[in-house]
């Protein structure tokens, strides 16, 4: 019998992690039930059962499955499985488990974890050879003086294209400054400008540009050295983390070469591509600065103040070779960091845990030092990707760690792609070996053959992009291991979803000198020992052997160990394809031909358009309410407040409110035209004190942390939700401005009440859960009448009688609009020119934002006829902007996410579809034409 939580639960097992509780909490628990008695009485088995049962238990333990104490909540559970957090009834689906695809992998993973920490400290031989190689990519990729010479002398050549604009000037940041970077790096230039100077025009002086970057960045590519340049303007905290970077480079030598061995890993592993789902190159200094700061011995100090020196005093500072920090770092991230609890912060010494900053426990987690709000490493998008990463980081240090001597015998054929060299592991000599025999059987109780199979090294070929300059090493080795324990990685055979987090074993954050006692731990059989004999022969301590016959290099396949990272979609979260590529993209979606509307389908529209409003808008009965319950309300309030004053705003008087809608309410003062000295929060929970007092209102909560403090509470009587707030008075603008728009045409507010149907039944209108709210789908309906050839609505905002466009500040905006309907005809000529149907308006708002509304580009601005870009309101990393007509800074579209972005446009798409194809006959188990085009 099995026990199961779910019906979707996998017979032998059953998950411990909802609600989730520690290890420790759990153990106290099966402490706790001891006194119960054991869940399996012994007493009744015979002689030949108990030794047949402790057999068997033992061979569990072998793979992490031990016996249970009684659990309260699974009284019948027998075992767990410490690997997979999972309780098991009986031996025999113990054994089943033990088959199962996810189990093995965590036990290799845990083998390969006990090995990996086990392995000693590298000698000063090693961290010689080790030093070479990062020496050796130093000089064939890093920049030089000559390369920082050239990057500045490209800056100044570019100084001519603003001297038009004075007080600009050009600055270097990133890799080129603080010469992180390589010999093909990007340079990246930022123009310092003045506060009367729009950024805009600065870069509009370019061939190309990239203005829908998070910073709006021109490229261009500078023809001598083939470099490409990115300038941006006002990128500051990207120039001060990369003047600190610089400044920590200058001052402690050693932190160059980290970094630029780091890069180099990153670069050969492919994992340094933020586009495809990797990390951001600079994401690898912080990672370098970070290690050398939490060292045992910290390496750098940490930043938390501008007292604080950048590096030691000459006593204080730590002496280090760079090999030895190289495979430290190596370790530190394989082994002993924390990834999922904590934040890579270069400002504390003090564990930084993700909680403190509400960043979501998954995969790496970096902080900038000047811009704390931002985890730089959330281009990582994939847990398969992460993954990868780790893979890579454990047998770049698994390579490192191992001794690898060069092999006297060299072939006398020499492929035109590789070297083809031998190269042998070595052993810590004969003690160690004979160590190693004693503990053949310690892991698990049983030989690891696999270890002896990465023993085996051979050459490949190496491609040529990541080679390094033969002439600067002292022999060309290409080595790759076939290693078996390195699982870990993105193939698809032990690939695991996101939902199915795996087991992992706690390391101590200590030196490893600590851990192992010098001792190279290797579970080898007899068999292979013997077959390796050549290995014993050759034993000798690394000691005796010079410098020149240890070798290391930087090579992808010892990386790697042949895995590549798994292409994954940030935007579906599939495999095989970038975002940018990514199918479920609106953008992407090829839209199919409608056929011509027809007169009798045209009619229809019309019909299911009027429908709605009729449907839903309330009727004179309802506004009279919702103005008698503003009326009782505000006498009942001035009894506390003298000279209080409500009005309503908002759906309820814009001319586009449903029925049953929430009840928006402007509270103002007698004499006082703004806010200015008033408490507002004190005056809003003395509000709700007020409330309080009344029977006829219901839970009244005060909201005071809102943008606009308000109160919330429940008209009994009418049904109704209201909201009070304190000097909105912007909003009674905007509510204005609506209501005007509504009266001058009826087929506004048709077309304004479908589109709230259809936002409603498609589950596209409700921002407080990440879309648009319906006030934003009605600026789109207005903005669409308005750049309709011939308009059916003017842009009020535009048309005034004075030379100058009057100015009405409210709140620091201008909130004057053309509100003469009446006149209309007279200052607007388009007045009247538009004769096109309900339903032809509304089938041509579809077409319109799916096949002609260029969102990218432009902005949804009901202020102005001529179109408005997203670049120059420097909205460019937005999906859908659409801008408030009075406060000029509000993007009502500024929350939502790409992916519900993607929903609603493809339910745009459905729309034109559905409503762009003619209907013959309408099904009978509809009850109405509406209802069955919704």
């Amino acid at each position: 019998m099995i026990i199961k939580e779910k019906k979707t639960q996998t017979k032998c097992c059953v998950k411990l992690r909802k609600p989730r509780r520690s290890r420790r909490t759990r153990k106290d628990e099966y402490d706790q039930d001891e006194v119960d008695g054991p869940v399996i009485d012994e007493s009744v088995l015979s002689a030949k059962e108990l030794l047949g049962l402790q057999q068997a238990e033992e061979r569990l333990k072998r793979d992490c499955i031990y016996r249970l104490k009684k659990v309260p909540l699974y009284p019948s559970a027998k075992y767990t499985c410490k690997l997979c957090d999972v309780l098991i009834e009986s031996v025999a689906f113990a054994h089943k488990h033990i088959k199962e695809k996810r189990h093995k992998k965590s036990l290799k993973e845990k083998q390969e974890e006990e090995l990996l920490t086990a392995l000693p400290p590298p000698t000063p031989s090693q961290i010689q050879a080790i030093g070479v190689a990062i020496e050796n990519v130093v000089q064939e990729f890093g920049l030089n003086n000559e390369d920082l010479e050239e990057r500045l002398n490209i800056k100044a050549s570019k100084c001519s294209i603003i001297l038009f604009v004075a007080e600009c000037s050009l600055r270097l940041y990133g890799s080129s400054y603080s010469r992180f970077g390589f010999k093909t790096s990007d340079i990246n230039i930022d123009i310092q400008f003045p506060a009367n100077v729009s950024r805009i025009i600065l870069l509009c002086l370019s061939v190309d540009a990239d203005f829908h970057a998070r910073i709006p960045v021109v490229v261009c590519r500078e023809k001598q050295s083939g470099l490409i340049c990115k300038v941006s303007a006002g990128n500051e905290n990207a120039c001060l983390t990369t003047k600190h970077l610089a400044t920590l480079g200058k001052l402690e030598p050693t932190l160059v070469p980290l970094v630029i061995a780091f890069r180099y890993w990153a670069k050969l592993c492919c994992v340094d591509r933020p586009e495809e789902g990797g990390l951001s190159p600079y994401v690898f200094a912080l990672m370098v600065i970070f290690f050398l700061q939490q060292r045992k011995e910290p390496f750098l100090p940490v930043y938390l103040g501008s007292w604080v020196p950048l590096v030691f005093e000459s006593g204080q500072q730590c002496s280090a070779h760079a090999g030895q920090l190289w495979v430290e770092l190596l370790r530190f991230y394989a082994l002993e960091f924390n990834m999922a609890d904590l934040v890579i912060s270069i400002r504390l010494k003090e564990a930084v845990s993700r909680e403190s900053k509400d960043w979501p426990k998954k995969r790496i987690a970096v902080e900038d030092p000047y811009s704390v709000k931002r985890n730089v490493a959330r281009t990582l998008n994939s847990q398969l990707v992460y993954e990868y990463i780790l893979h890579c980081l454990r047998a770049t240090y698994k390579y490192f760690a191992l001794p690898h001597k060069r092999s006297a015998k060299l072939s006398k054929k020499t492929s035109p792609n590789a070297t083809e060299e031998k190269s042998e592991m070595l052993d810590h000599g004969k003690d160690a070996i004979k160590h190693e025999n004693s503990e053949l059987q310690n892991l698990d109780g049983r030989t690891n053959t696999a270890v002896m199979e990465d023993c085996r090294m051979e050459t490949i070929g190496m491609p040529q992009t990541h080679r390094i300059d033969p002439s600067k090493l002292l022999c060309r080795v290409i080595l790759r291991a076939r290693d078996e324990l390195d699982n870990t990685g993105s193939g698809d055979d032990d690939a695991l979803s996101e939902e199915e987090e795996h087991f992992s074993i706690p390391i101590e954050n200590e030196h490893f000198e600590e851990n192992v006692g010098g001792h190279l731990r290797i579970n080898l059989s007899q068999e292979d020992l013997t077959e390796k004999g050549s290995l014993f022969e050759e034993n000798t301590a690394i000691e005796q052997c010079s410098e020149s016959e240890l070798f290391y290099e930087f090579s992808k396949p010892a990386f790697t160990k042949g895995k590549s990272p798994t292409v994954v979609c940030s935007l579906c979260k599939r495999e095989g394809h970038l975002k940018r590529d990514c199918p479920e993209d609106f953008k992407k979606i090829e839209l199919d031909p409608l056929p011509a509307l027809t007169p009798k389908f045209s009619v229809i529209l019309d019909q299911v358009c009027v429908q709605c409003y009729h449907d839903f808008a309330p009727n004179v009965v309802e506004d009279q309410a919702r103005e008698h319950i503003r009326q009782n309300l505000e006498n009942f309030i001035r009894q506390d407040f003298p000279g209080t004053k409500l009005n309503l705003f908002g759906s309820s008087k814009n001319g586009f409110g449903f029925k049953q809608s929430d009840l928006d309410i402007c509270m103002t003062m007698d004499g006082l035209e703004t806010a200015e000295g008033l408490d507002c929060i004190r005056i809003i929970e003395d509000l709700a004190k007020v409330l309080k007092k009344e029977s006829g209102l219901r839970n009244v909560l005060p909201i005071t942390t809102a943008k606009v403090p308000i109160v919330k509470f429940f008209h009994v009587r009418s049904g109704l939700e209201v909201d009070i707030s304190l000097y909105n008075t912007l909003a009674l603008h905007n509510t204005r401005l609506l209501s005007a728009y509504a009266a001058i045409d009826p087929r506004v507010k048709y077309l304004c009440y479908t589109m709230k149907v259809f936002t409603k039944i498609c589950d596209i209108g409700d921002a407080s859960r990440g879309s648009l709210s319906s006030y934003a789908y009605t600026l789109m309906v207005l903005y669409f009448l308005q750049q309709r050839n011939p308009p059916v609505i003017p842009v009020l905002q535009e048309i005034y009688k004075e030379p100058k466009k009057p100015e009405i500040l409210v709140d620091g905006w201008n909130v004057y609009f053309f509100d003469k309907i009446e006149e209309l005809s007279v200052v607007w000529p388009d007045c009247g020119k538009n004769t096109e149907s309900i339903g032809q308006l509304w089938l041509g708002l579809l077409r319109f934002y799916t096949e002609e509304f260029d969102f990218k580009e432009h902005v949804i601005c009901i202020r102005r006829k001529n179109l408005l870009t997203t670049f120059k309101k420097q909205w460019t990393s937005k999906y859908i902007v659409i801008e408030d007509p009075f406060d000029l800074n509000h993007n009502l579209g500024a929350g939502l996410s790409r992916k519900m972005t993607n929903f609603i446009m493809k339910a745009f798409i459905n729309g034109r579809r559905v409503f762009g194809t003619p209907i013959k006959i309408f099904p009978k188990e509809y009850p109405s034409k509406m209802v069955s085009c919704f």
